[in-house]
C-alpha cells in the first residue's frame, strides 16, 4: 500500500442550547479550551469536562486498526449533576468547510467499541447550522450525579491508497456534539436493549425475564450475598461487572440452551458489553443421535459412561513447583517481584489446549467474526502472601469472605485479544473457562446442589486460582459432587469445558429451550 500525506483537520466550537452541547477536537493544529462547559435549567445540569488536550494529527495517512488504537486518545467526561436522570447521544457533524467528502476513508473508535469506518454510522440531522452531515456514535444513560468518561480516537484507514485521489489534500472540519435529555426514570435493561436492537431481538426477550426479588442481594461494593435458599431456584439475576450490569442465570434454569458450531452451549449471562457469556455443553452431532438424547440435554450431566458437557482433560499446568503456574498465563519462575512472576508472557498448558480447540472449531471454520472480545477473569490478587518466589501465597479464592464479584480486580489479569483499556490485551483467541465466582452465583457453593444447570456429575477446570505451597500449586474447580469451593493441583487432569463470548444481538432463532436451542446464523 502507498502511503501519502493527506491533511486533516477538526474544528472545534461549543454548542449551547435548550439541550446540553459540547464540543471536540481531533486531527488539528490548534485547540484553546479549557474551561467546563455547563448547561443549566432549573431541574437539568449537565456538564463537560476535558481531561486530555486535543489530538493533534498533521499530514495524516493510512494506518491499521491495531495502530489506531495505539494512538493518543482525546478523553472527555460527562456528568449529570442534578438528582433527575438524564439520556445522552454523541453526535460527529461534518462542517460546511470540509473538503473530504468520502466518509468510507476514515475509522473512529470511541470507548472500547470495535473501530468502524465513519460512513457506517447512523446519519441523522445535524444540529449546527453549518454542519452538512452528521453521525450518531453513541448513546447512553446517567443516573443522578454519575460521570461517564469517553476517549475517542480517529484515523485514516488502512485500505486508503494512493489510487484513491479524492482524498488527496483534503482538509475534514467537524465538530462532536452532545444532546441529553431530561428522562423520568432509569430505562431497565429490556427498555434499553428494544431502543438499540428493536422489539424482535431474542436478545431483549432475554433480559425481560430479569427477576427483581428472588436473586441474591448485591452490596454497596458490588459483591454479591450468595445464600443457600434460592439454589434449586431458575432466576434471571443482575450484578455489577467490569463494563457495566451483567444479567446470568442462576438456579435451575431450562431456557439458556444455544446451538452454535455444531455444539450445544449453556448462557452463563450476558455481559455489561452487550456480549453472551456461554458454556460449551456438548457435540450437537453426538447428543442428537443418542436415542436418550432428551434426557442428555435436560439434565445436562453424562449417560453413565461419557460426559458430553466437555471438550476432553487436560493439566491446568504441566508443572507445579512455582506460583507462576497458577495462571491462564504466567511469568518467570522464581521471579523476585509480584509483576515478573505473574506476567503474561507465556501460555498455561490449559491455554494451548482451549487455543487449539478454538482455532480447529471456530476459528477454521470462519465463525471467529461471531465472538466477542469479552475479558475472562483469572483473579491473581493475594489474599495472604506476596506471591512471589518460593513463598506461600493464598490467592482471592483460597477464601471467599472477600466476596462473590464479576468484576476482576486486576487489569493483568482481564484477559482479552485486542483490547486493552480494560483488559490486558495476552490472549490468542478470544476462550476461557468459567470462574468460580460465576460458578457461585449460578448456584455452585460448599453444599450439594444437583439442581443448577452447571451441574454435570463430572469435574472440571476453573479459571480461578487458589493457592501457592512450596512445590504445590491448585486451581478451583467443580467437582463431581457439585462443589465449586474444592482445588485440584495444576499437575492434575480435570474437566475442560470452553467458554466463548457471542457479540450482542448475535441469536436469530429459538426460545431457549433444550429441543429449541437459540440458534446463531452462519
Amino acid at each position: 500500500m502507498k502511503k501519502k500525506n493527506v491533511y486533516l483537520i477538526i474544528g472545534i466550537v461549543s454548542l449551547i442550547c435548550v439541550i446540553a452541547g459540547v464540543s471536540f477536537a481531533a486531527w488539528i493544529l490548534n485547540f484553546q479550551q479549557t474551561n467546563t462547559n455547563v448547561v443549566a435549567t432549573d431541574c437539568f445540569n449537565i456538564t463537560f469536562k476535558e481531561d486530555t488536550e486535543a489530538i493533534s494529527l498533521n499530514k495524516a495517512y493510512p494506518i491499521t486498526d491495531e495502530e489506531g488504537k495505539t494512538l493518543t486518545p482525546y478523553t472527555f467526561t460527562i456528568t449529570n449533576q442534578c438528582s433527575s436522570y438524564a439520556s445522552y447521544q454523541i453526535n460527529l457533524e461534518v462542517i460546511n468547510d470540509s473538503t473530504l467528502t468520502n466518509y468510507s476513508y476514515l475509522k473512529v473508535m470511541l470507548g472500547d467499541n470495535t473501530p468502524v469506518l465513519l460512513s457506517s454510522n447512523e446519519v441523522i440531522q445535524p444540529t449546527l447550522d453549518n454542519a452538512t452531515t452528521s453521525f450518531k456514535l453513541t448513546t447512553g444513560y446517567l443516573d443522578h450525579n454519575e460521570s461517564v468518561t469517553y476517549n475517542l480516537r480517529l484515523w485514516m484507514d488502512e485500505n486508503v491508497t494512493a489510487n484513491d485521489t479524492d482524498s488527496m489534500n483534503k482538509v475534514f472540519n467537524s465538530k462532536i456534539t452532545i444532546i441529553a435529555s431530561y428522562i423520568d426514570h432509569m430505562p431497565t435493561a429490556y427498555e434499553q436493549c428494544i431502543e438499540e436492537y428493536g422489539e424482535d431481538s431474542i436478545q431483549c426477550s432475554i433480559l425481560a425475564d430479569v427477576d427483581t426479588e428472588g436473586c441474591p442481594t448485591v452490596n454497596a461494593d458490588g459483591t454479591v450475598q450468595v445464600t443457600d435458599e434460592e439454589k434449586n431456584n431458575g432466576y434471571l439475576c443482575s450484578a455489577p461487572d467490569d463494563y457495566g450490569t451483567s444479567y446470568y442465570y442462576r438456579g435451575n434454569v431450562e431456557n439458556n440452551w444455544v446451538k452454535f458450531a455444531g455444539y450445544y452451549w449453556r448462557i452463563l449471562r450476558i455481559n455489561g458489553d452487550g456480549s453472551i457469556r456461554m458454556i460449551y455443553a456438548g457435540d450437537a452431532s453426538v447428543i442428537d443421535a443418542l436415542s436418550n438424547k432428551s434426557d442428555i440435554l435436560k439434565n445436562g450431566y453424562n449417560d453413565g459412561s461419557t460426559d458430553y458437557t466437555q471438550i476432553g482433560t487436560s493439566r491446568y499446568n504441566s508443572r507445579s513447583d512455582n506460583n507462576a503456574y497458577v495462571g491462564y498465563m504466567y511469568g518467570t519462575p522464581g521471579s523476585t517481584t509480584y509483576e515478573a512472576t505473574h506476567a503474561n508472557t507465556n501460555d498455561s498448558t490449559i491455554k494451548t489446549y482451549l487455543d487449539n480447540w478454538y482455532k480447529i472449531n471456530i476459528e477454521d471454520k470462519g465463525l471467529s467474526s461471531y465472538v466477542s472480545d469479552t475479558l475472562f477473569c483469572n483473579d491473581r490478587s493475594v489474599f495472604s502472601g506476596t506471591g512471589i518466589g518460593t513463598s506461600y501465597t493464598q490467592y482471592r479464592w483460597s477464601s471467599s469472605s472477600n466476596g462473590i464479584r464479576l468484576t476482576c480486580s486486576n487489569q493483568n489479569d482481564r484477559f482479552t485479544v485486542d483490547d486493552e483499556e480494560t483488559g490486558n490485551g495476552d490472549l490468542t483467541y478470544p476462550i476461557g473457562l468459567v470462574n468460580t465466582d460465576e460458578v457461585y452465583l449460578v448456584g455452585g457453593h460448599n453444599y450439594t446442589n444437583y439442581g443448577y444447570y452447571l451441574y454435570t456429575g463430572n469435574e472440571y477446570w476453573t479459571m480461578s486460582p487458589n493457592y501457592f505451597s512450596g512445590s504445590n500449586a491448585t486451581v478451583r474447580f467443580v467437582y463431581s459432587n457439585s462443589y465449586a469451593s474444592d482445588n485440584y493441583y495444576v499437575g492434575s487432569s480435570s474437566g475442560v469445558r470452553p467458554v466463548i463470548n457471542l457479540k450482542a444481538n448475535s441469536l436469530t432463532s429459538g426460545d431457549g429451550t433444550a429441543n429449541n436451542p437459540y440458534v446463531v446464523e452462519g
